[in-house]
Parts: structure tokens; sequence; C-alpha cells
């Protein structure tokens, strides 16, 4: 992983943190439901593993699963994983943060994460805010936030974050969009990302 996509990972913990410090005090670390009847639980692994053989991995533990083009592989991080391509780029990464106690509504939490994060992207990369919408994520009121980062001279690409609250558990699905001539596997991370789905 480059150290761009490091610092965007930083930052995002980062921000997710923040937030979560502000909005939700006595958060702990609580412990994640049992795995699914009938379904193992996915394996831990800190470097990559291949997606299984159907292109679509599950996660049990956080209760949704996402389905990737052939040749992916997988990375699995505490509360995140990210999804890389062939070359081991990252190209799309979700995060379940389960949230102890929740002092503010849904709507106020994803909107001060959303503050946050406009904050720190642009603070930390130079990146700029393009817009936020109302989605829904997989049926689960949420937003989406885009933002514009630079990379050399006058390129830039997207970078997107959808998110939502589902069960006291806080979901973040981020991908990003990269000019072809940077990352010829990048036009499959949008179609990977919105094939997120909760189990």
């Amino acid at each position: 992983m480059n150290s761009r996509h490091l610092l965007i990972t930083g930052v995002l913990v980062v921000a997710v943190l923040a937030v979560l410090a502000v909005l939700l005090p006595g958060l702990s670390a609580p412990q994640p439901p049992g795995p699914g009847e009938g379904e193992p639980a996915p394996v831990p692994t800190s470097t990559p593993a291949p997606v299984p053989g159907n292109g679509t991995y599950t996660n049990t533990t956080y209760g949704y699963a996402l389905t990737c083009p052939e040749g992916w592989f997988y990375t699995e991080s505490g509360e995140s994983v990210w999804f890389s391509s062939p070359v081991k780029h990252e190209e799309v990464r979700v995060n379940a943060i389960p949230l102890a106690s929740k002092n503010s509504s849904d709507d106020e939490i994803l909107l001060a994460l959303n503050t946050t994060y406009a904050e720190d992207l642009k603070a930390d990369i130079g990146a700029e805010w393009v817009s936020t919408e109302r989605i829904s994520l997989d049926g689960v009121p949420g937003y989406e936030s885009t933002f514009s980062v630079p990379i050399v001279e006058d390129d830039r690409y997207t970078f997107v974050i959808r998110y939502a609250i589902r069960d006291d558990t806080l979901y973040s699905v981020m991908h990003t969009v990269f000019p072809a001539e940077y990352d010829v596997y990048n036009v499959d991370a949008a179609p990977a990302a919105e094939s997120f789905r909760f189990l």
C-alpha cells in the first residue's frame, strides 16, 4: 500500500474516532456478534488473501457481503477490510465500527462524521469536498460524500465514502476513482463498492 493510501486510511480512522469520542461518551470495545448459523467465520488475515472463488467476500462478524472481480484480494484488520486488485492496489475499504452507546441520533453522528472527513482530508491530503447526498446503503438511510484529491500537477482522483448506521454499528464503504492511466483495475472499484449488502 502506498503512502497516500496509508495517509487516507489514517485520516479516516482518526476522523471516525474523533467523531465517536465527541458524540459517544462511554464508548467501549464490545464483543462482536458470533458468526451466522451454518456459515464459517472469516479467518482474520493481516496479509492479502484471495477473495473466494465465487467472488463474494462474506463477513459474518459484522453481517455484510461484497462481490469483487476474479483475482482480487482481501485483507482484514480489526473492524476494517480492504479489497485490492490483482496487483495488490487497494481499491475498496469497508469499516464496521460498533457503537457502544449513542447520545445522538444516527443522522447527527453521520453528519458530524462527514464534517470531520471534510476537514481532515483537506488538511492532510488537500482533498476538496465535492458533494454529500442522502442515499440508501442496502436499504439503510445514510449518506454518500465525494472528495476530489490531487495526484500530481492537474491530475486528481475521486474518493467516495458511503456510510450508514445499522444495528448500532457504523458502516462506511469507501472506494477510489483514478484516471485510467494510473490504475487499469480501478474501473471495478465502484461496482465492487456498490455490491455491498447486509446479510
